[in-house]
């Protein structure tokens, strides 16, 4: 299962390279995109005290969440889940 979730991270990291690249300004893109993972990931350690949810930060999860954004931390969440 480990190779089945590796070879999907590659293609879901370069279908964002794509569309990345077919933005105007594609380093503002990531760059918001990377702001905008880092918070989604605090705030979920954040509000996840609360009601027992919480992301280990490790180069995975981090390397996840500043690619993924929002969506990426949602991918962790339903990892860690399963």
């Amino acid at each position: 299962m480990s190779d089945l979730l590796l070879y999907m991270l590659i293609f879901a990291f370069i279908v964002l390279l794509v569309v990345y690249m077919k933005t105007r300004r594609p380093v503002s893109s990531i760059v918001l995109t990377a702001l905008q993972g880092v918070g989604a990931f605090f705030a979920v350690n954040l509000v996840g005290t609360l009601i027992g949810v919480h992301l280990n930060l490790n180069p995975f999860s981090a390397l996840v969440s500043l690619l993924g954004g929002t969506p990426g931390v949602i991918f962790l969440l339903v990892m860690n889940t399963l």
